[in-house]
């Protein structure tokens, strides 16, 4: 069984001020797992990132995910305890001069599965449940209405 959800055109900003006080310029976060932990970013405004990206991807996820198919995975989750959940990531982006190195963005693929579990698609994102996670890949794209997201969560073997 493989699930796809796809974030098309995706957003990897988030506006942390309006105005900042230094400059007077609006302050933006791109998304950057790195930047996000390290404690450069304050306490409240990694909250406010958090939340923001998770109810960002909750919203695909629900739009991509029907009531059906939740039912039918976690059935297959019972019938087929040998088998866990792998997530990886391809990001479908346009290549510019400065881009985050694919492994500062293993946020995304975090977010996403705490986001799975809080509508339900899964019971819960520990190794119960989820073995494997955090192959990311960029695939270049030309144009900037094909920038994507595109998650995939597939069953394997133990």
């Amino acid at each position: 069984m493989i699930i796809l959800v796809t974030v098309n055109n995706f957003e990897d900003k988030i506006l942390l001020a309006r105005k900042s006080r230094k400059t007077g310029k609006p302050r933006y976060w791109t998304v950057n797992g790195q930047s996000l932990y390290n404690a450069a970013l304050h306490f409240t405004a990694r909250a406010k990132v958090t939340t923001y990206f998770h109810n960002y991807l909750l919203k695909h996820i629900i739009s991509q995910i029907a009531p059906s198919q939740i039912i039918d995975l976690h059935n297959y989750i019972e019938e087929h305890p040998d088998e866990k959940m792998s997530v990886s990531l391809d990001i479908y982006e346009v290549k510019r001069g400065k881009m985050p190195d694919i492994g500062n963005l293993w946020i995304w693929i975090k977010w996403f599965e705490d986001a799975l579990q809080e509508c339900e698609v899964i019971p819960n994102d520990n190794p119960n449940y989820i073995i494997e996670s955090g192959r990311k890949m960029y695939h270049w794209v030309t144009d900037p209405l094909e920038r994507k997201l595109q998650f995939k969560i597939e069953f394997i073997k133990q």
